[in-house]
């Protein structure tokens, strides 16, 4: 069963997805520290989970920024959605469960998207802000612009919620 929900308590599952983004090598989601995790809270965001079955595969953030939300904040996942590549990065836990939820959350606010351009913490980094690159030229993303924020060069990009649900639909 898959199901996502907001995450405000540290729980034994976020717990064992820690330890799990530790084994990966994630370093941005290897402690509650790196994750930002109360800092996240006491700005007025929140934390999405996705769960199969009763463990964590998928998690990241919200919280205000700039004239609206920054969404997928420290997102992490343990494995890809199973099926294969997605041309829309919907094989994505985060992008594809987490989003939705967002959106409803924030209403008409703007969702924004940052992508570290080279300091990579992961490994995957990079490839994402690559990905993204392709999503902006479908249209799904707006590149606002490149910016030095909390010590990483970004870019940040407007989700373009229209065109982000047609695609969904074609998952």
């Amino acid at each position: 069963m898959i199901e996502t929900k907001q995450l405000y308590e540290v729980t034994s599952e976020l717990t064992t997805f820690i330890d799990e983004c530790d084994k990966l090598g994630f370093k941005n989601n290897n402690s509650l520290k790196e994750m930002k995790w109360q800092r996240t809270l006491d700005e007025g965001g929140c934390w999405f989970a996705t769960f199969v079955d009763d463990q964590i595969v998928g998690l990241s953030g919200i919280h205000p920024f700039k004239d609206g939300w920054r969404a997928l904040f420290r997102g992490a996942q343990l494995y890809s959605i199973p099926g294969g590549l997605s041309k829309n990065h919907m094989n994505c836990w985060m992008f594809y469960y987490h989003l939705p939820l967002v959106i409803d959350l924030v209403k008409n606010d703007p969702v924004y998207i940052t992508t570290n351009t080279e300091n990579d913490a992961s490994g995957y980094m990079t490839k994402v802000d690559k990905l993204y690159k392709i999503l902006c030229k479908k249209r799904i993303v707006d590149h606002v612009s490149f910016e030095f924020l909390n010590g990483v060069d970004q870019n940040i990009w407007k989700l373009n919620k229209e065109m982000y649900y047609k695609v969904r639909q074609e998952k």
